[in-house]
């Protein structure tokens, strides 16, 4: 059985557009997130006085990919600052700023953090890095480094929650689940001779997971949703997709939707419908049936 996490966000100005703050029980990290149009507000609040890590964000027209960027500071309030009066860094229009409430981050300890948040970006392929150089760094006593790693753990549960999503590489298993109590994902297929797709698929943590070496049709028709277009052209971009020859693609890893018609969707380049498409593999009935007969189930 999966334990459950409390994550606590707080509006800060009352409105879902502006300042947020987000922590867990019992985490000493302390997130926050607004847009740059807020950035003047928030320069006046206190945990941007503190040591830490921040990361900008946002789209420039040289990508379809966000552009982002990790830095760290001893004053997070100051570098903000320098970024935002800087004529290099335009593309962003939000920030996230990540401290501790117990303020006892070091100059090294956010230094190994940024280092790392880079790397995650880097192996997570969704951004266009806007960092000049790919700092490593490793200079912590053996505790403080494991420290920092359950540090990073609990950050990368909340930044997914307040719609930071592009440090997260897909994953077939549960993040989350008891490593000896997880139960295999159940797995679905697509196949269509015509067009030449074939795809294989999970669904984990409430995501439908296509699988890597999965095929789908480059052809796109009017109805096709302008950002699975773009995820596409995303996912080639970075290498994690290749085009095929007869118009068609292949996954080189695996790529998370929210739904089984969302997969679909993106593999056909029409609408879909995710529940009649996908058939277990195990009985051949549709991701439909499944789900209408776990249902009845429920008591």
């Amino acid at each position: 059985m999966q334990i459950g996490r409390s994550v606590r966000l707080f509006l800060a100005e009352g409105t879902p557009t502006g300042i947020l703050t987000a922590e867990i029980v019992n985490w000493t990290g302390q997130v926050l997130a607004a847009p740059r149009g807020r950035l003047d507000t928030a320069l006046k609040r206190k945990e941007l006085s503190r040591t830490g890590i921040y990361i900008l964000y946002g789209h420039n027209l040289q990508s379809s990919l966000p552009s982002v960027y990790v830095g760290e500071g001893d004053d997070i309030a100051k570098r903000l600052r320098a970024h935002a009066t800087d004529d290099q860094k335009d593309y962003w229009d939000r920030f996230v700023a990540v401290t501790n409430k117990d303020m006892n981050l070091t100059k090294a300890h956010v230094k190994y953090l940024e280092s790392r948040l880079i790397s995650t970006l880097r192996d997570a392929k969704k951004s266009r890095i806007e960092n000049k150089t790919d700092p490593e760094f490793d200079r912590l006593p053996e505790a403080d480094i494991s420290d920092m790693e359950a540090f990073l753990e609990e950050l990368q549960l909340v930044l997914p929650v307040i719609g930071v999503d592009f440090f997260r590489k897909v994953s077939s298993q549960s993040e989350f689940a008891p490593k000896n109590e997880s139960v295999p994902p159940q797995t679905f297929i697509l196949y269509h001779k015509k067009k030449g797709i074939d795809a294989r698929a999970v669904e984990v943590d409430g995501e439908f997971v296509l699988k890597a070496g999965s095929v789908g049709d480059l052809h796109e028709t009017i109805s096709f949703r302008d950002f699975l277009k773009e995820r596409r052209e995303q996912l080639i971009e970075t290498g994690r997709a290749r085009k095929l020859t007869g118009n068609r693609f292949e996954l080189i890893e695996d790529v998370a939707f929210s739904s089984p018609s969302g997969a679909a969707v993106f593999l056909f380049g029409t609408s879909r419908n995710g529940r009649s498409d996908w058939l277990s593999e195990d009985t051949n009935k549709t991701y439909g049936e499944i789900k209408d007969q776990e249902l009845n189930e429920v008591k």
